[in-house]
């Protein structure tokens, strides 16, 4: 009875839906923090971070509540990134931010390649021959998020407290989400000597300090935002 569905939806959406052709051309949004202003005097307490500086990515998602049953393709509960655009309309990709793939009957119907909205607020499947092989009412919306990824690049100074009048400060360098170990350091300072902190070509100028807090300002950034690179 399914194949029988299928066959029955096969030869009504070939009459119903022209060529498609997707453009991949969607880039995702970068975008540099800088944190906090600079000469601005701010206090924070041991952990937290002096200095966070880098970038982040931003992409779009087609977020999916609810899993698809559909009689062609079963469209899974998850987030779909945009992958590009044809005609006004946003194009989603056939997998979710998880690695699960739209579910098909492999050999009846066309691969399928990518995601999109059409003007009924339906979902719909673009195949590989880019037709809108399947529409479906599902419940969605469409948010950018914040992602991991080999773009985003952060920086960061963290207070660890101090003995004495020495105080520490641990430097941490992230990468698609993760420390990179090469970039991990801890560095004492004595303000016996002075109350100015050079590290990367930050400078922060130490107004207070105690073993639970820092207040300070800061003069300058590791660096200037567009020269932010891995």
């Amino acid at each position: 009875m399914r194949l029988v569905k299928i066959l029955a939806v096969m030869i009504f959406t070939s009459t119903m839906f022209g060529c498609s052709t997707v453009n991949y051309n969607y880039e995702a949004k970068i975008n540099y923090f800088s944190k906090p202003a600079l000469d601005e005097v701010v206090e924070v307490y041991v952990g937290d971070y002096m200095i966070d500086q880098g970038k982040s990515v931003t992409l779009d998602f087609l977020i999916l509540n609810r899993t698809i049953d559909g009689v062609l393709y079963d469209i899974h509960k998850g987030s779909y990134s945009r992958v590009g655009e044809h005609k006004g309309s946003s194009y989603f990709s056939p997998t979710t931010s998880k690695g699960q793939p739209i579910s098909y009957a492999a050999g009846l119907v066309d691969t399928p390649v990518a995601l999109h909205i059409n003007s009924k607020d339906e979902v719909c499947v673009t195949s590989v021959s880019y037709q809108a092989a399947a529409c479906y009412e599902g419940s969605f919306k469409i948010k950018d998020k914040t992602v991991v990824d080999n773009q985003a690049f952060q920086q960061t100074l963290i207070y660890n407290g101090s003995v004495g009048e020495k105080i520490n400060i641990s430097y941490r360098e992230f990468s698609n989400d993760s420390a990179r170990n090469a970039f991990t350091n801890n560095v004492e300072y004595d303000m016996k000597k002075s109350n100015f902190i050079n590290y990367k070509g930050a400078r922060i100028e130490v107004i207070s300090y105690d073993n639970t807090s820092i207040k300070f300002r800061v003069i300058k950034h590791f660096r200037d935002d567009r020269s932010i690179e891995l």
